[in-house]
């Protein structure tokens, strides 16, 4: 089964993207800076027979437009919740990659949302609660990245350093065309997002279940800090998975499904 197709409507004067499938309590899927909309196709796959599964592109993805103000996990959220509450969703489980996870923890404060559940994988709590120098060096280095070259040839550079040693040749190409269909503009927004994103901060705030997922081989968010933010969350549990680098979702999709499940499962439970 294939991804849906990418829809498109423009929430308070600008477009916002997005796919979805099926009917129920929404899961709303936020991507990474590495990641799209297209990341997350399995849960399509496994989850759209009993819940209305949808997943955003962040502005500069996808066909959905840039922010004109300064690029911040809340302004994000708050196209988010705006975009959600236009589309009648107003109960959700969220589920975050990387970066995302800021901005899922901006979402769950925001007006109009209730969220069931939150699920963090491989969370990136941003650079926001560091000293300026190191914040800005950091933001630094992730523009550099990029500087000097298409994104395609960015993404045939960056797939293989994110991925763990168990993916192979044809994992590597999936997580490259993704990162090669990310518009420049909308990845260096992206930066700056994770320059100012201060997630460590709002873990207190986060009374849902919340599950953490790390990987083992994972250089961008080892896993301890993600076993230092599972422990900051009022009810947060980690699981750590050997062999998998920053993209479970690519990397093992039977098993990240299975365990979304029993974790979904559990908290409508409770």
């Amino acid at each position: 089964m294939s991804s849906p197709e990418s829809r498109s409507l423009t929430v308070d004067g600008g477009a916002l993207s997005w796919r979805e499938r099926g009917q129920g309590t929404a899961l709303v899927l936020i991507h990474g800076i590495g990641g799209s909309s297209e990341s997350w196709r399995p849960v399509f796959e496994r989850f759209s027979a009993r819940h209305r599964v949808f997943a955003w592109d962040a502005p500069g993805y996808g066909a959905s437009d840039l922010l004109e103000d300064v690029a911040t996990a809340g302004a994000y959220a708050d196209r988010l919740a705006a975009l959600l509450r236009d589309e009648k969703i107003g109960r959700a489980h969220l589920v975050a990659h990387s970066i995302g996870s800021p901005i899922a923890a901006a979402l769950s404060g925001a007006g109009g949302i209730s969220v069931e559940t939150l699920t963090l994988v491989h969370p990136v709590a941003g650079f926001g609660g560091l000293a300026q120098q190191q914040r800005t060096e950091l933001r630094a280095a992730r523009l550099a990245d990029i500087e000097g070259m298409t994104m395609q040839a960015f993404g045939e550079i960056r797939a293989p350093q994110i991925l763990g040693r168990a993916a192979d040749a044809s994992i590597a190409a999936e997580a490259a065309r993704i990162i090669a269909a990310i518009p420049e503009a909308g990845y260096r927004a992206m930066v700056e997002v994770m320059a100012s994103a201060d997630l460590i901060a709002a873990l207190p705030g986060l009374r849902v279940p919340t599950l953490v997922i790390a990987g083992g081989d994972d250089t961008v968010a080892p896993p301890q800090s993600c076993q230092a933010i599972a422990e900051s969350l009022p009810e947060g549990s980690l699981e750590t998975y050997q062999g998998i680098g920053h993209y479970m979702m690519l990397e093992a999709p039977g098993l990240f499904v299975d365990r979304l499940e029993k974790f979904l499962a559990a908290g409508i439970g409770r």
